[in-house]
């Protein structure tokens, strides 16, 4: 008898806030904004008591206490987020190990062999009730039989919701929502779609013009469609972050960032640090990824596939660049990431190699590479690095 996937998609709801009211108990009821103090700032995300009076992320401090005189106005704790976090994904693992974390405050878990003869909603409840009664963490649970529907899911229906969407239930539940809020669609796209008169998610899914689509979602087009009609492949990895599974290192910027040059210096920090990695597990990469937070907590990513596995300093880090330039928006920065994958051990891939495809596997210019690895290791630091062609395709 086949055995139905059932995947949860865990949502702390308004993280931030949430800590400090699990910190201080007397901010409960009480509007809270985390951001800045100055009245230029902009918050990072307000508590639910505070969107009652249309407060929310991103707005301008000035307009958040026009609207609510009451706001109070914590600032950024990260220290404290982590602390929670960990919480959170410790008490998790207690149900499943097929956990793989999405960001701080949220994780997918696929149950199917966990659930020990329980319905789903019952556990999703117990999970919901000890995580409020013990960390005085509120969360929402999407139930789903895949990925995707799982996180639609636990979005329907916040603070504190309990959403199961069946791929049956699509067509009535997912269907009749706004663009805006399918998962994946970014905010430039969303004016796009508007214009080709696609105003909801069920539009979008029945839309007749695969090709106009194309033009905005590229091939992400055919996955996209394929996730409105209920239908998502993608497992659940808990290796997915492992060290040999991908390999990354990422920042969070208290103060934010604000500077291109600034953001630039950042990533060929974070470069760095990948590549010291790779050479200590003597691992080539084929996949480069850039992540990109802003500061409306936006998360943005590209990534970009060599023809060869490298561990090369200088090949990587412009594709960093060129993948950066794509994503800059002329917005601060929260957070920065790079991350390798698509990895291999060096010693298993030169043994694949011959004199037939040698050339195919390793770049024309290794020894401008390896020349000015030697240079910078002299002196250890990278003084030397290549220049970046605009005309080099990506």
């Amino acid at each position: 008898m086949k055995k139905y996937k059932v995947i949860f998609h865990i949502d702390l709801n308004a993280f931030f806030a949430s800590c400090e009211i699990a910190e201080n108990p007397e901010l409960m009821n009480i509007p809270i904004g985390i951001g800045p103090k100055h009245d230029r700032g902009i918050l990072t995300t307000a508590n639910y008591e505070a969107r009652k009076y249309g407060v929310k992320s991103a707005m301008n401090l000035t307009e958040a206490r026009r609207l609510c005189p009451r706001l109070k106005v914590l600032p950024t704790n990260f220290p404290l987020y982590e602390k929670y976090s960990t919480y959170f994904f410790d008490y998790l693992k207690t149900w499943t190990e097929n956990l793989e974390p999405a960001s701080i405050d949220e994780g997918y878990l696929d149950m199917t062999d966990d659930l020990q003869d329980r319905h789903p909603l019952d556990i999703a409840k117990e999970m919901q009730r000890t995580l409020y009664e013990r960390y005085r963490l509120p969360v929402s649970i999407g139930i789903a039989p895949n990925r995707f529907l799982s996180k639609m899911a636990s979005d329907m229906k916040k603070p504190m919701g309990i959403t199961v969407l069946r791929k049956r239930d699509v067509k009535e539940k997912l269907w009749p929502l706004d663009i805006e809020a399918l998962h994946g669609i970014g905010k430039k796209t969303v004016p796009n779609l508007k214009l080709l008169g696609i105003k909801t998610i069920g539009d979008f899914a029945t839309f007749p013009d695969k090709k106009k689509l194309r033009n905005f979602l590229g091939n992400q087009t055919e996955s996209f469609l394929e996730k409105v009609h209920g239908n998502d492949d993608t497992p659940i990895d808990p290796t997915r972050q492992g060290s040999h599974q991908s390999i990354g290192n990422s920042k969070t910027f208290e103060g934010f960032l604000h500077e291109y040059q600034e953001m630039i210096q950042a990533l060929e920090k974070l470069t760095q640090k990948v590549i010291e990695r790779l050479k200590d597990h003597d691992l080539a990469t084929k996949t480069i990824a850039v992540q990109v937070r802003d500061a409306d907590f936006n998360n943005h990513s590209k990534h970009r596939t060599f023809d060869y596995h490298t561990d090369h300093f200088y090949e990587i880090f412009e594709a960093v660049e060129h993948l950066f330039e794509e994503l800059y928006e002329e917005k601060t920065v929260h957070l920065l990431g790079v991350s390798a994958s698509n990895l291999v051990q060096k010693e298993r891939l030169f043994k694949q190699l011959n004199i037939f495809n040698l050339n195919k596997e390793a770049p024309k210019d290794k020894q401008i590479n390896a020349l000015l690895d030697t240079i910078n290791k002299q002196y250890d630091k990278p003084l030397l690095k290549r220049g970046m062609s605009k005309n080099k395709k990506q």
